[in-house]
């Protein structure tokens, strides 16, 4: 098998045990499909679904793609009473074509070899008060750990999705344990030193991320996969 895709993953537990984070990554002959959830607080029903439903997504994802995956997997939340609240983020890989869903705050960024961008939009209330209305930064900036959508209201009008550009080729999924805790330089750094490594890479970045003022340290998690052309499109040509 031609890979078109190498996959690097890594997950550091916060300060507050056990992991609510959870990922997977399922390769299907040259397409890739990744996941990363993130869990608000530890209940143990939130981190039992949150071990669950990243295969979910990736399997249901690999056959009938993302949108199926994340309303599968966000019907499954139901069976908890009452349902966890978990945000989720979606990748799918092969050559000529990248793609992400998300719902919640987890990220999905892209590293095109000079810049780094990020292609998801936080579903959060501070997100929402910046978009539409007139509000102080302090109050919006108060309101961005407050997710306003997750896997259990996953569906078609909810979720949202991007194609990414084509000369992307590091697509980096994360948990807002990395996002929030790991500065956008340090984010350049690290993808210019590792371009050529998605596992050292990852491992880098779940490193960077560092406790906020209080002592605190959120779960991280990152999957990055590292796109290799357009090989595999060509031999079957």
């Amino acid at each position: 098998m031609n890979q078109s895709v190498i996959i690097g993953t890594a997950q550091r537990p916060g300060t507050e045990a056990p992991c609510a984070d959870g990922m997977d990554v399922q390769r299907t002959g040259d397409r890739v499909t990744a996941a990363v959830v993130d869990g608000a607080g530890h209940h143990p029903d939130t981190v039992r679904y949150a071990g669950i439903a990243p295969a979910v997504i990736t399997h249901i994802g690999a056959k009938l793609g993302g949108l199926a995956g994340l309303i599968t997997a966000g019907q499954m939340a139901h069976a908890y009473d009452p349902p966890p609240h978990v945000s989720a983020v979606y990748a799918r890989v092969e050559p000529g074509r990248a793609s992400i869903l998300w719902i919640g705050d987890c990220r999905a960024y892209g590293w095109n070899g000079r810049e780094l961008t990020r292609f998801s939009t936080d579903q959060t209330m501070g997100e929402f008060l910046r978009m539409h209305g007139d509000v102080p930064a302090p109050i919006v900036e108060h309101h961005d750990a407050w997710a306003r959508l997750g896997l259990a209201q996953a569906s078609a009008a909810t979720c949202r999705e991007a194609r990414l550009p084509e000369d992307v080729h590091l697509v980096l999924l994360c948990s807002d344990g990395v996002s929030d805790q790991v500065d956008q330089a340090i984010w350049r750094e690290l993808c210019a030193a590792h371009a050529d490594d998605p596992q050292a890479l990852a491992d880098a970045i779940v490193a960077a991320a560092t406790a906020d003022e209080e002592g605190y340290r959120d779960d991280a998690t990152i999957v990055v996969l590292l796109r290799l052309g357009d090989e595999s499109a060509r031999d079957r040509g």
